[in-house]
C-alpha cells in the first residue's frame, strides 16, 4: 500500500510535467478507468464531468505514458483495486501554463475506503502534511519543493491535486466542494 500512495504522487507529478506536451482540447477527454462495482452515489468521473472551473483553471489531458501508469498502478495493488470505483485524472492550465494536476478516485466503500486511502496516502507521501480547510471539508496540505499538494476526502471521492501555488490550490478545491456539496 505504501509503494501504491507513493506512485500515486509520481503519476501526478509525471502528469503536471507532461501536461506541457499536450494541447487543449474543446471535447476535453477526461483520463478515466471505471470499475467494475460501481454504487449510486457521485463517483470520480461524474464529479470531473459536472465540474466548474475556477477562473484561469483550464483542464487538459495527461499524456498517454501518465494514463497508462496510473491504471497499472492502481489495478495492480490487489488491496488498492478493491476499494476504487473509478478514477479520474486531468492536468491543469492555469492562468495559460501547465501548472497542476488534478487525480479524483472514487472508492466503493465511502467509510473504509476512504480513510484506508487517505491514511495510506498520508503516512507514505504526506507525513509532514498540515491540515487545511476548503469550505466546510476538511483536507490536508503539503509542500514540497516549488509544489503545493493536496488530498481531501469528499465521502464517496478522493481528491489528489498538486499546484504550484496556495491560492491555485484552494482555487481547485473550493470548486470541488462547491460541486461536491450543491449538485
Amino acid at each position: 500500500m505504501r509503494h501504491v500512495m507513493a506512485s500515486t504522487c509520481l503519476v501526478l507529478v509525471l502528469g503536471a510535467s507532461s501536461c506541457a506536451k499536450t494541447t487543449t482540447d474543446p471535447q476535453l477527454g477526461v483520463s478515466t478507468t471505471p470499475s467494475v462495482n460501481a454504487s449510486h452515489s457521485m463517483g470520480a468521473v461524474e464529479l470531473l464531468e459536472t465540474m466548474y472551473w475556477p477562473e484561469g483553471v483550464t483542464p487538459i489531458n495527461l499524456s498517454p505514458s501518465a494514463e497508462n501508469q496510473l491504471q497499472r498502478m492502481i489495478f495492480e495493488d490487489v488491496e488498492l483495486a478493491a476499494s476504487v470505483r473509478d478514477i479520474a485524472a486531468i492536468g491543469l492550465m492555469i492562468d495559460g501554463q501547465p501548472d497542476g494536476a488534478l487525480m479524483l478516485i472514487g472508492v466503493a466503500d465511502p467509510v473504509i475506503g476512504n480513510m484506508t486511502f487517505v491514511e495510506g496516502l498520508k503516512s507514505a507521501a504526506l507525513a509532514a502534511s498540515e491540515t487545511a480547510y476548503w469550505g466546510p471539508m476538511t483536507g490536508s496540505l503539503m509542500r514540497s519543493d516549488d509544489q503545493i499538494w493536496g488530498v481531501l476526502p469528499l465521502t464517496s471521492v478522493v481528491v489528489v491535486a498538486v499546484t504550484s501555488e496556495r491560492s491555485q490550490l484552494d482555487d481547485v478545491m473550493n470548486s470541488l466542494v462547491k460541486r461536491f456539496t450543491r449538485p
